[in-house]
C-alpha cells in the first residue's frame, strides 16, 4: 500500500477504535459479565428497551427489532434484553457463560406471544422451532401463549418441533438450532 496522509489517518483511527473496543470489552469482563439494561422490565412484562441495550449473547441491539426481543430479570432486579427468543434460551441453558450468573439467580423470563404481541412468561409458553418465521438471528424459535394456537401457526408457518420450556436441554437445543452452546461447565 502506498503511503499517503489519508492512509495514515485511517490507520490511526482504526487503531484507536480497536484499543477502545478492547478496553470496553475488558471492563465488561472484569465486571463479571455484560451490562444489564438501562431500564428494568415492567411488572406487567412490558420491555423498556433502550437503544444502547445489547443482547448479552450476540451483541445485537434489541431496540432495532423490538417485536422479536425477549427479556430476563435476575433476582437482584437486573434486566437483560435479548435480540431473540433463541438468544434468551441459549442463556437459560448457559447463564454463567453469557451473564456470569447462576441459573438460580434468574427470576423472570418474558417473551412476546407470536399472535397477540402480548408479553408472556417464557416458562409457560408453547415453543415452536423449524418454521418459516425468520428473526434477527435467522430461523426464529417462536413462543405461543397456549397450545390452542398450534394448528393455526403450523398451517401458516409449518413448524417442525413443538416443546415446552421444561423440556429444553442440550439435546433438544442441538435438534432445533444451528447455534452452538458453550461447553457445559464453562460457566
Amino acid at each position: 500500500m502506498k503511503y499517503s496522509p489519508g492512509n495514515r489517518s485511517r490507520t490511526a483511527a482504526l487503531l484507536l477504535a480497536l484499543c477502545w473496543g478492547l478496553t470496553a470489552g475488558n471492563a465488561v469482563a472484569e465486571a463479571g459479565g455484560p451490562k444489564p439494561a438501562l431500564k428494568s422490565l415492567a411488572a406487567d412484562g412490558q420491555m423498556a428497551i433502550s437503544p444502547r441495550d445489547r443482547c448479552p449473547v450476540c451483541a445485537m441491539f434489541p431496540a432495532r427489532r423490538p417485536d422479536s426481543a425477549a427479556a430476563m430479570t435476575l433476582t437482584s432486579g437486573e434486566t437483560f434484553y435479548f435480540c431473540s427468543n433463541g438468544c434468551l434460551l441459549r442463556t437459560w441453558l448457559r447463564p454463567g457463560a453469557y451473564l456470569g450468573h447462576d441459573r438460580s439467580e434468574i427470576d423472570r423470563l418474558v417473551v412476546w406471544d407470536y399472535f397477540s404481541g402480548r408479553p408472556i412468561d417464557a416458562r409457560n409458553a408453547v415453543w415452536v422451532a423449524g418454521s418459516d418465521v425468520i428473526g434477527p438471528m435467522g430461523p426464529a424459535i417462536v413462543a405461543l401463549e397456549d397450545s390452542g394456537q398450534l394448528d393455526t401457526f403450523n398451517r401458516r408457518h409449518h413448524g417442525k418441533t413443538v416443546f415446552r420450556f421444561d423440556q429444553l436441554n442440550d439435546d433438544l437445543w442441538r435438534r432445533i438450532s444451528t447455534r452452538d452452546l458453550p461447553p457445559a461447565g464453562s460457566e
